[in-house]
């Protein structure tokens, strides 16, 4: 499925999910973010928007990008709603930034690079248009270095949402900064504490995966038990992904 089909048409659940409206990385981000000033910010895959509005508070302009035009609806409507005035939203792709180089002395990525189709590139990108002494911070669900853990991890997503591309280690994730020539000033780690129906429901998962995801669930080894915090709750399981929130710096 086209990822744009498939955020465009659950753009309202996203919307109203508390997980992305007011998640723990979201509160994180913000403390971070206290007494610190910015000129022209950028958030990318903004989905609902909800990073944006938050940076908006300490930045004189915002741009925001998805590439989904239903999700950017939903954001535009809960702007409206908040009645901030500094954040514009865009159609656009990590891969491909529109763009000057160094336009951006803060940018800003929440749970959306797991689906990028070419991280590598999306790196080098953040990196040109980031300014020199910016500020980057990605935050997005994280594995394990473990392949066995990892591999568990990757084939639920992909079950649940084809629009999954990976989700990466942490080790991953210092090769990737270091490989795009940013440094890597601080990792914070959080997690996302979901239940499985509402986890299936906000992607749209399809009624004869939801069984196969139960499944895997259910049967799912000690060790992938206890890793992903999975405990059966009545008919539903509940569980949580890692999460990593990368602090990133342009130096040169």
């Amino acid at each position: 499925m086209d990822p744009k089909e498939q955020f465009t048409r659950q753009a309202k659940l996203y919307a109203k999910s508390p997980l992305f409206s007011s998640g723990l990385s979201l509160k994180f981000l913000s403390s971070l973010l206290q007494e610190k000033k910015f000129s022209t910010a950028l958030d990318i895959g903004t989905g609902a928007g909800f990073t944006a509005f938050e940076i908006s508070k300490n930045s004189r302009e915002v741009i925001a990008i998805d590439i989904s035009e239903g999700m950017l609806e939903e954001a535009e409507s809960i702007r409206k709603d908040r009645d901030i005035d500094n954040v514009t939203f865009k159609i656009g792709r990590a891969e491909n930034i529109e763009s000057p180089d160094e336009s951006f002395d803060l940018i800003t990525c929440r749970t959306a690079a797991h689906h990028f189709f070419d991280i590598e590139k999306s790196m080098k990108e953040i990196h040109r248009t980031l300014k020199k002494s910016g500020s980057v911070f990605i935050i997005d669900t994280i594995t394990s270095d473990q392949k066995s853990l990892s591999e568990w991890h990757q084939k639920i997503e992909l079950l649940r949402d084809p629009s999954h591309v990976k989700n990466y280690s942490l080790t991953e994730w210092r090769d990737l900064i270091r490989n795009s020539d940013l440094e890597l000033k601080n990792i914070f780690q959080t997690r996302v504490n979901m239940e499985i129906e509402d986890w299936m429901e906000r992607s749209g998962t399809i009624e004869s995966k939801k069984s196969i995801l139960r499944n895997h669930f259910k049967k799912s080894s000690k060790k992938v038990k206890q890793f992903f915090g999975i405990e059966n709750i009545g008919n539903d399981y509940k569980f949580y992904w890692p999460v990593g929130l990368f602090e990133i710096e342009k130096l040169t």
